[in-house]
């Protein structure tokens, strides 16, 4: 979403990434809308670190491990988060669930027979799904904050010294 600049203002306009409203629900349709938004998102050059350190974080895979999953498995983040959500951290697991999900298998299917809810896989992927756009948007704000804020202060910058 493009913000323009206020009238008048030092501030600039710039692009941030906004959440569309919030998936809602614990089924399989809301885990899917959440799986959706974190491919879009890894996508996207800027995002992908993002959507791969969260999904990391509320999965308990390393970063590293999950590239691996990637590059072996050849699936987007979305189903990586959903598959680890179910693995619950047996890597062992990971493979046989990516096989069963490629041969037809829902994931309400596959949560239930590794003994764990559906919900539970939705939230892991709304967590992840949360934390790339927080994490993404406050580095964004980061970047271009000290500088706006010198000026909101009035402070100008010190012209560089030429050199000699």
């Amino acid at each position: 979403m493009f913000i323009p600049p206020p009238v008048g203002s030092l501030l600039g306009g710039g692009s941030v990434r906004v959440a569309k409203k919030k998936i809602s629900g614990t089924d399989e349709k809301a885990l899917v809308g959440n799986i959706n938004r974190l491919n879009a998102a890894a996508g996207t050059a800027g995002e992908r670190p993002y959507v791969v350190s969260a999904v990391s974080r509320v999965t308990g895979v390393s970063e590293r491990e999950l590239q691996a999953q990637q590059d072996v498995l050849r699936l987007r983040f979305g189903e990586l988060c959903a598959i680890n959500a179910i693995a619950r951290g047996d890597s062992n697991k990971v493979q046989e669930i990516a096989t069963q999900r490629s041969k037809g298998r829902s994931w309400t299917e596959l949560a239930q027979s590794n003994g764990t809810s559906i919900a539970t896989v939705v939230k892991t992927a709304q967590n992840a799904n949360d934390m790339t756009i927080t994490n993404y948007s406050n580095s964004k704000e980061r970047a271009k904050g000290g500088q706006r804020k010198m000026q909101e202060m009035g402070i100008r910058s010190a012209p560089r010294p030429q050199d000699g």
